[in-house]
């Protein structure tokens, strides 16, 4: 093998002399620990370097990189024979040392121009690099020079002695390696004259730290191999990094591997019980350096962060994990896959604190996603993970529902994002959504309120909170709109574990709150359009997506798919968790489906003073089309539909090929949608004719 140059031949003209006066003298663009901020932030940095006898203002100079460019503001001087950094944090906020934008991961052309804003005083070219790797002149002011640097020197010379432009390649697995006996062992090739080293508890290799190579590793145990190479004048190797089970390998789910020191040390460790309770604690510097591998998939393992997830899920000991792909972990620019086509900066791993927290969330999701229902929910994927080649239970794997996420569904360029019951601003701004709630508060007509608020989506929203009584819908709010004109609010439905018991006259205590909170039951139930569209959508979920024997078939199917895994989390974690066995929770979520439409019913009549009415409507065969009652299809066949009296119903007839509709049985009119009042209408269907040849 040979050492890989395509750092150097790439980019052999590295740097432009400077036109005299400042010079951009090192630049490091994804900092991991190199620079730690107060807050914790590993920002971005650019050194300049003064080569001249005289101190030289800075204001009104200005950096461009592919396509961004940030003016730096005075008081900003540089002395002579010394630097100055410059920190690319996104935040000019914070001093005149910080810029505006984070250089570009990837790499780039970095300009320094004069303050006339057209000479342009230095120029930087620079690849894209690993974590806690820089690039700069070899010494300081060296206008021909360049190297990288494993030690950068922030506001300090640089005193390069051989330059490196190149990196040693990876080490493979030697396919050739036929081992003998049954011992599985696993060898390793790197180029000519590199040594490797590893490790087999998790740490990440080193120079300094690891086992030199010698002899194929003896895998005699669920172990976590992890290699580089190192050779002389070279940046060390990208990593490799590969589970190995001394039974039969996992054929799916996710595969972690990192310092366990990282994970359960005392001091440091993301996951410690106890006084220390670091479980508890946020922000970047408790996330850790690890190598995730989605078992099945061809690709290589790739380097993340990891991170605890939640709220008050963290005190449960099986807690929920969030990756983050950041330049500072060298994670690959396109993010962590969700599924064949989409990719995003972070994804979790959502723990699910029993069999009745899985179920219940799948469940719903499932629901909304093959009934097209008009709420927001995030895509999940069940898989084992297995953390250090120890098995770690059943997780769900998603996307968070955040900016990226919100604008990617919403297909907007930008969003405004709030949290809580306080509709706190997490992106954007919240001003458009206090006009809207003004606006609910005060019972605007419908045509009003629909310029703010996706009325439909609230309405599904309070339909599916009304139905499972959600102990914490208050809490659990995320709602979004995308930043442009005619851009309304809508909400995302998540964390849907928290079901009321079956009986539970939801309605009452979900209408009793005083404050304005989703899904605004009070508001729904009290203003005279919302209201009619509430019992209509119910009755028609309640028909369909919802409907007992429909429902309940969906759920058996559900558990029947991921039995042996909730099983195995099950045994897992059975003494640590008190919970129920996953057959229970199953039958619970079988019961609450066939009796909670009676009881919704009752109490909906009781708050809105209008009764149930029943109502036959026969859907023909799917061979003749599809009937839909306020938009959900109908399965063929009979069904006793229950309304509320003086709620009229939509019945749309859409024929299948070679069909067409004459008129309905029961209502007059041939048009392909109706109305009808349940209190007036008592049995209805279609009639359907071939169409003439």
């Amino acid at each position: 093998m040979k050492v890989l140059g395509t750092l150097a031949a790439t980019f052999l003209a590295l740097t432009c002399c400077a036109q005299g006066g400042v010079m951009i003298n090192e630049l490091q663009g994804a900092n991991r620990k190199t620079v730690v901020a107060a807050d914790g932030s590993t920002p971005d940095w650019v050194e300049l370097y003064n080569p001249t006898s005289s101190t030289i203002d800075l204001a009104g100079m200005r950096f461009a990189v592919v396509g961004r460019t940030h003016v730096l503001q005075g008081p900003l001087t540089i002395a002579p024979k010394a630097h100055r950094m410059i920190w690319f944090d996104g935040a000019p906020e914070r001093g005149a040392d910080h810029a505006g934008f984070r250089l570009p991961r990837k790499g780039g052309t970095l300009l320094l121009i004069a303050a006339d804003g057209v000479t342009v005083q230095d120029v930087f070219t620079y690849p894209a690099m690993s974590g806690d790797l820089s690039v700069g002149r070899l010494t300081d002011g060296n206008a021909t020079a360049w190297s990288f640097f494993t030690q950068p020197t922030p506001g300090a010379p640089n005193h390069g002695i051989e330059p490196v432009h190149g990196r040693a390649a990876a080490p493979v697995i030697d396919s050739t390696f036929a081992p003998s006996g049954d011992a599985i062992r696993a060898a390793l090739i790197a180029e000519d004259g590199a040594l490797i080293r590893y490790t087999t508890d998790g740490t990440e290799p080193t120079a300094a730290h690891g086992v030199v190579y010698s002899a194929p590793i003896v895998v005699d145990r669920d172990l976590v191999i992890r290699a580089r190479a190192f050779v002389d004048g070279h940046l060390p190797s990208k990593e490799f990094c590969s589970t190995y089970h001394h039974g039969a390998a996992p054929q799916d789910g996710i595969t972690i591997a990192m310092d366990q020191a990282g994970l359960s040390d005392d001091s440091i460790g993301i996951n410690v019980e106890g006084a220390l309770a670091n479980f508890s604690r946020k922000g970047r510097s408790w996330e850790r350096l690890a190598m995730v591998k989605f078992n099945g998939s061809p690709d290589p393992p790739i380097p993340i962060g990891i991170s605890i997830h939640g709220s008050g899920s963290r005190g449960a000991p099986k807690r929920s994990f969030k990756l983050h792909a950041r330049d500072r972990y060298d994670s690959p620019v396109k993010g962590l896959q969700l599924n064949a086509l989409e990719y995003f900066q972070e994804g979790i791993l959502r723990a699910d604190a029993g069999p009745h927290t899985f179920l219940r969330n799948r469940f719903l999701e499932e629901v909304v996603t093959k009934h097209q229902l008009r709420v927001d929910v995030q895509p999940s994927r069940a898989m084992p993970l297995y953390l250090n080649g120890q098995y770690w239970g059943l997780y769900r794997w998603m996307p968070p529902k955040d900016k990226q996420w919100l604008e990617h569904i919403s297909g907007s360029e930008a969003v405004d994002v709030l949290e809580g019951p306080a509709a706190t601003v997490r992106t954007g701004s919240d001003a458009h959504f206090k006009l809207a709630v003004a606006r609910l508060m005060g019972l605007a007509p419908l045509d009003t309120l629909a310029r703010y608020i996706d009325v439909d989506n609230l309405i599904d929203l309070a339909c599916i909170d009304l139905w499972t009584g959600r102990a914490d819908h208050d809490l659990n709010v995320r709602l979004y709109r995308p930043r442009q004109a005619g851009g309304r609010w809508r909400w995302v439905l998540f964390d849907m574990d928290l079901w009321a018991p079956a009986e539970e006259n939801s309605v009452e205590r979900m209408a009793s709150g005083t404050a304005a909170e989703t899904p605004y039951i009070p508001q729904l139930l009290r203003h005279p359009e919302l209201q009619q569209r509430l019992l209509a959508r119910m009755s028609a979920l309640l028909a369909t997506a919802l409907e007992p024997e429909r429902a309940v078939n969906m759920a058996d199917e559900l558990f029947a798919r991921h039995a042996s895994e909730l099983e195995a989390d099950h045994e897992r974690w059975k003494l640590e968790l008190d919970r129920p066995e996953p057959k229970v929770s199953n039958q619970e979520l079988l019961s609450f489906i066939r009796k909670r439409p009676g009881s919704l019913l009752e109490h909906l009549a009781n708050a809105t003073d209008r009764k149930v009415r029943l109502v036959n409507i026969e859907a023909p065969s799917a061979d003749q089309g599809v009937l839909a009652l306020e938009g959900l299809s109908l399965l063929p066949g009979p069904h006793v539909i229950s309304g509320f009296q003086g709620v009229a119903l939509e019945l749309t007839f859409t024929p299948a090929q070679g069909y067409e509709l004459s008129g309905w049985k029961g209502v007059e009119g041939t048009a392909g949608t109706i109305t009808i009042d349940p209190a007036r209408v008592r049995n209805v269907r279609p009639l359907v004719r071939p169409t003439a040849p």
